[in-house]
């Protein structure tokens, strides 16, 4: 099996088993992250691979998890398209989306880097 299956297989394969990958793209290491939701006993939805958002603001933060206490990856900006894995509601009723950045960020970070933002910003 050439690398580049291998690779889609193990990517397909945590994505159905609902595990979240953080920092991944094209060349680098596929490795699954602690995403945070289900580690803090939140509830996590189902996932859904059809919604595609954006960005409504520039700088919007990417974290390692749910919740503005989660470090912080990176930065999009307004109308960079992104793909929601799964999403989730935190303490205080702030929904949380673990998404998939479909083109390379302004903020620096690459296609395909996967991280959480918050619900309020996207559309």
């Amino acid at each position: 099996m050439g690398r580049k299956a291998l690779r889609t297989l193990v990517v397909s394969g945590a994505l159905v088993a609902g595990v979240g990958l953080v920092g991944v793209s094209a060349a680098s290491a596929m490795v699954p992250a602690e995403v945070g939701a289900s580690a803090r006993g939140e509830s996590v939805s189902a996932v859904n691979y059809a919604s595609k958002r954006s960005a409504t603001v520039d700088g919007l933060r990417v974290r390692m998890g749910p919740g503005t206490d989660s470090a912080i990856l990176g930065q999009i900006y307004a109308g960079e398209p992104l793909q929601v894995i799964t999403s989730t509601r935190v303490d205080g009723g702030q929904r949380w989306s673990l998404v998939m950045l479909q083109s390379d960020s302004a903020g620096g970070l690459p296609s395909g880097y996967v991280g959480w933002v918050t619900d309020a910003y996207l559309y």
